[in-house]
């Protein structure tokens, strides 16, 4: 499955969206804690390690679908 990309900044907080470029389907929003709300140790690492958990599922769920290209080997 192929996918666009679009990363931006909103009111100075990363912002990521994941759209399937065959359907225009939004596979995944995310968008990093805003700043005031912020304060050392309340999560921000958490933020970060919940984006990759969910692109690690949305790649997996496309492999359990085989929409992944085999595996090429060297």
């Amino acid at each position: 499955m192929s996918y666009r990309i679009a990363a931006s900044l909103h009111r100075g907080n990363p912002r990521l969206e994941v759209v399937d470029a065959h359907s225009g389907r939004l596979r995944l929003a995310w968008e990093y804690p805003k700043a005031r709300r912020r304060h050392a140790g309340d999560g921000a690492d958490a933020a970060v390690e919940e984006l990759f958990r969910r692109l690690f599922l949305l790649t997996t769920e496309d492999y359990l679908r085989g929409d992944m290209p085999p595996r090429q080997r060297d």
